[in-house]
């Protein structure tokens, strides 16, 4: 996995910041494909990525 892509330290603040902030926007996803996807199961049917908007998939 590339660590060093463009929305690695976006996802890190996310990780880090207080949830009220990340709502109003601070550190939100970035809307390019970030290329190196890493998945999540959002809501047992769709999985997406940490990282961007564009990341999107069935959850398998």
């Amino acid at each position: 996995m590339n660590r060093t892509g463009r929305y690695r330290l976006r996802t890190r603040l996310r990780a880090h910041l207080p949830w009220f902030l990340v709502d109003r926007g601070v550190a939100r996803k970035g809307r390019r494909d970030c290329g190196d996807h890493e998945w999540y199961n959002q809501d047992g049917f769709v999985a997406r990525c940490y990282h961007c908007e564009a990341g999107e998939r069935p959850w398998t």
